[in-house]
Parts: structure tokens; sequence; C-alpha cells
């Protein structure tokens, strides 16, 4: 006879991650792409992207900042060659950092809130939940794809076939056949996975409890203050002048 269930036998409730609700994170993140979009002199573009720089250094997400970009850097040349090309030096400079500061806050978005989080934090707030698994799915792709990816190329490198340099065009069949395999695969076992757990029901309860406090509250009017006063003297006449 099984015994019955105690409050220590119970598995705890996962955590949330950092401080504040992911919507209200979502919100600051949202408003900072917009000024940075929206800023054109590149006097006004470095104070952004040092912020967003001074938060990747407070929380402590170098690693995973400097993995994306040693991933960018040649499209950051592309861009600048580009953008140099068509508007000179100063707006070849001032079109990367905006490229660097929006991939900045994005990194440090992602680095303190996990994907399945902010879609449990949308579907909480009336999202559809067919979109919810959209916006996460959507987000925990690349990184599935990056691993499946390094998996293929380790088996591949293991079996004595070079895939650096020069090498990964001449062999590029030997590591594009196996991952499209892994990725069909991975389509099917995700598709199993969803069917199995009732996806599309009516009804779906996130494990955790996601709503605003002060705290996040205070976050939000921050940084809308925040933007309200760095806007007041963008060109165009954004907000006003």
């Amino acid at each position: 006879m099984a015994a019955p269930e105690t409050e220590e036998s119970l598995a705890p409730l996962p955590a949330r991650a950092g401080r504040f609700d992911p919507r209200a994170k979502l919100v600051v993140y949202l408003l900072g792409c917009g000024l940075i979009l929206a800023t054109l002199p590149l006097l006004e573009l470095i104070p952004l992207a040092g912020a967003a720089l001074l938060g990747i250094v407070l929380g402590r997400h170098g690693t995973a900042w400097w993995r994306v970009m040693r991933l960018l850097w040649p499209t950051f040349l592309l861009f600048a060659i580009v953008v140099g090309l068509a508007g000179g030096p100063e707006a070849a400079a001032g079109a990367v950092l905006r490229l660097l500061a929006l991939v900045t806050a994005s990194v440090l978005l992602f680095a303190t809130t996990p994907p399945e989080e902010l879609g449990d934090a949308l579907l909480a707030s009336g999202l559809s939940p067919r979109l919810a698994f959209l916006l996460e799915g959507t987000l925990r792709f690349t990184p599935a794809m990056a691993d499946l990816a390094r998996e293929v190329r380790e088996a591949q490198e293991s079996r004595g076939i070079r895939l650096d340099g020069f090498y990964l065009l001449r062999n590029s069949p030997a590591l594009v056949t196996p991952l499209l395999a892994s990725v069909m695969r991975f389509a099917d076992d995700l598709a199993e996975a969803l069917e199995i757990r009732g996806f599309g029901g009516p009804h779906r309860t996130p494990l955790m409890e996601y709503r605003f406090r002060t705290r996040d509250w205070g976050l939000v009017a921050i940084a809308a203050l925040a933007t309200v006063f760095w806007g007041s003297g963008l060109p165009l006449g954004l907000f006003w002048n």
C-alpha cells in the first residue's frame, strides 16, 4: 500500500528566474529597443550602448554576450561596409553601434529571462496558448539548432572529417545532411510530445504564478520616465521639443 503523500514528499515548484516579472523586463526591453532605433546622432547612441553593456557586466553575462558576438562579427563587418559605402564612416559607425546596442540588449533580456517563463507569463496575461507557444518556440529554436549543429560537427570531426576553414565548404555535405536529418527527427519528437501533452486544449495552467508586484510597476515606471526624458531630445520631434 502506497504511503500517503506528505508535504516533504511533494516536489517543490520551480522558482522564477530573477526578481522581476518577465513581462516587466519585456516592456523595458521594448522601450529600450525603441529608443535605440529612434536615436540618430552617434554621440547619443554611445550612452545607450554603454547602458546595455553595463547591464551585461553587472549581471555577469559576459560569456553569453561574447559567444553571440563571435557568431555575429561577420554580420557587423558586412553591415559596416555596406552602410559606409552608402553614407560614409560616421553613418557606418552609427549603424554598427546601433546594432551592437540591440544585440546586447537582447542578450541581456534572454540571459535573465528564460523563454519558457516569458511564454508562461504572457499566457497568464491572456495571450492565446498557440501564440505563446509560437513565441516561445521561436526564441528556443536558434539555441536548439546550434546545439544540434555542434553535436553533428563534433561527431563528424571525431570521424576525421575536417570542418574548419576551407574544409567547411569542401565537406559541407557531411555537416548539412546529418543536420537536416536531426532537424526532421527533432520536429517529429516535438510534434509527438505536444500531442501527448494535449497541446491545443482550451486550458493551460502555468506552474508558477505570474503577478505584477510593486517592484515590477516601479521598474516599468522608471523605464517609461527614462524613455520620455531621453526621447524629449531626439530629432524629428519624436516626442516633443
